[in-house]
């Protein structure tokens, strides 16, 4: 079974996931049913879901889809995404986030990613439940920059952080304009910007990136460019 193969070099490659007692149970492989809605929000995720082979299982009784692809390399490379009940959401998303979350869950861990990608060293993307208001713990670090340099704090109470990084980057979306940004004080992005007004490593911009939509389908881009054209499964609207 192909799924299974996919699922070995996900092992392989991510073993420290697993505990030594950890169950995993292999699923009846179904349609993926994406909405009309999703497929209309995020055409280029959409794209490469559609391209994907996916494993439907269960890690330690909670759901899971392995999305996988083989890259130009010929490697087999892919996500491991989480599909979570609303009610474990630490915090409400906004729509766009929610239905994302709804169609296909958030990203667990991803396995022989682009050397160039938005997801690279993240602890976790989108995942419902890992979601936090608020800049993580920085806010000392934070309100000290701005009192030395005499900027005028961002009310970040309203930010909801969907992926954060291993160092404590964090990316978040602001709930009222899902405008998005980057809060970190260590980065190696290139393709980030100084927030206009604000602190040098603090708040930053993302080239090209204005929205959460605009941030998804950059990551399903960038992750497109390393692929290689394969039948995927069949993906039925509802």
């Amino acid at each position: 079974m192909q799924g299974n193969n996919d699922f070995k070099v996900f092992k392989e490659t991510k073993s420290w996931f697993f505990k030594p007692d950890s169950s995993v149970l292999f699923k009846e492989k179904i349609d993926l049913r994406l909405s009309e809605e999703f497929k209309e929000t995020f055409p280029e995720l959409t794209s490469i879901v559609e391209k994907s082979r996916i494993t439907f299982l269960e890690i330690d009784g909670e759901e899971h889809l392995l999305f996988a692809w083989n890259n130009k390399d010929d490697q087999i490379c892919g996500w491991l995404n989480k599909i979570e009940n609303s009610e474990s959401f630490s915090c409400e998303p906004i729509a766009e986030h929610e239905l994302m979350l709804r169609n296909i869950g958030g990203v667990v861990e991803s396995f022989n990613q682009p050397e160039v990608w938005l997801g690279n060293n993240q602890n976790f993307m989108f995942l419902g439940s890992e979601c936090f208001r608020g800049i993580g713990g920085w806010e000392e670090y934070y309100s000290m920059l701005c009192e030395e340099g005499n900027y005028e704090q961002i009310d970040y109470t309203r930010f909801l952080t969907f992926v954060e990084e291993a160092n404590g980057g964090m990316t978040m979306y602001d709930t009222f304009t899902k405008k998005v940004m980057i809060f970190s004080h260590d980065h190696r992005f290139t393709n980030v910007d100084f927030m206009e007004k604000q602190p040098e490593y603090t708040f930053h911009t993302i080239q090209g990136v204005e929205t959460f939509i605009d941030y998804v389908e950059e990551v399903a881009a960038q992750w497109k460019v390393n692929l290689i054209e394969s039948d995927g499964v069949k993906v039925l609207g509802i």
